[in-house]
């Protein structure tokens, strides 16, 4: 479309508000990053005006800059509003009460993930009760590519191009490490993820509903909890809750799992 110019102040900021509109429509269909030509190309506008709408969202968190590849993915504002509109989805709705049950059981943070373009993003926190000091997460946080959540989605995922392109995303030796540990998940359906950097870890197993692996349920806590003597009754009550959901939701794990 060719670019306009506004006449007046009042239609000028109605212009802004639909070519930001029109910008993060640009998105749609599996888009994951856009580049200063490629806005300007799709929406009729010099390549300076596309800058300047770019840095400008950018500023306000609506994008995020990014350098590889270069350009500008979805901003943690966008992916927040996101995350609390996907978690309207079945999955979200029917895991509150198992999700709260299983934090009472456990004595930590379970959290709820589904897929988007930008990686999984939390959609529901559940924190146990009695518990004065608990690790959490923002619905809407999204989730680096080797946490457990993560790798649970990439080792079910039917989309094997862009499971690779995650992995690759990974500089090494995370890179190696978590295209290890995806091949553990697919044999044993359970994730194990340890932070060295903010002494936390996370324990994930995946839910499928009749599409495939619908949403990643993990238990989240400090690094110790890993190597004491409740890491196994814990994987067995998140893999006994991930169990119960799927039935819920009418689908079935892989045959080859386990």
């Amino acid at each position: 479309m060719p670019e306009t110019t506004a006449s007046t102040p009042g239609r000028a900021d109605i212009q802004a508000v639909d070519r930001v509109g029109q910008i993060l429509g640009l998105f749609a269909d599996g888009t994951t990053h856009l580049t200063t030509n490629g806005v300007a190309l799709a929406l009729g506008l010099n390549r300076t005006t596309a800058h300047r709408y770019l840095t400008s969202m950018a500023a306000e968190d609506l994008l995020r800059v990014s350098t590889d590849p270069p350009g500008y993915g979805l901003g943690s504002l966008i992916l927040r509003l996101g995350g609390q509109a996907i978690g309207k989805r079945r999955v979200v709705a029917i895991s509150a009460e198992r999700m709260t049950r299983l934090a009472d059981k456990v004595g930590t943070t379970i959290s709820l993930s589904l897929w988007t373009p930008a990686g999984p993003v939390v959609a529901r926190v559940q924190e146990p009760q009695g518990r004065g000091i608990v690790l959490t997460y923002r619905v809407g946080t999204v989730m680096p590519v080797d946490t457990a959540q993560a790798v649970v989605f990439l080792a079910f995922r039917r989309d094997a191009e862009d499971v690779e392109e995650s992995l690759r995303s990974l500089p090494e030796p995370a890179q190696s490490i978590t295209r290890a540990k995806v091949g553990e998940v697919r044999r044993t359906g359970l994730a194990t993820a340890v932070s060295e950097v903010n002494g936390t870890c996370g324990l994930a197993a995946p839910i499928f509903d009749s599409t495939g692996v619908c949403a990643a349920l993990a238990i989240v806590d400090t690094i110790g909890s890993a190597t004491n003597s409740a890491f196994s009754h814990r994987l067995g009550h998140l893999q006994e809750a991930a169990q119960d959901l799927t039935a819920r939701l009418g689908g079935s794990a892989p045959d080859w799992i386990g």
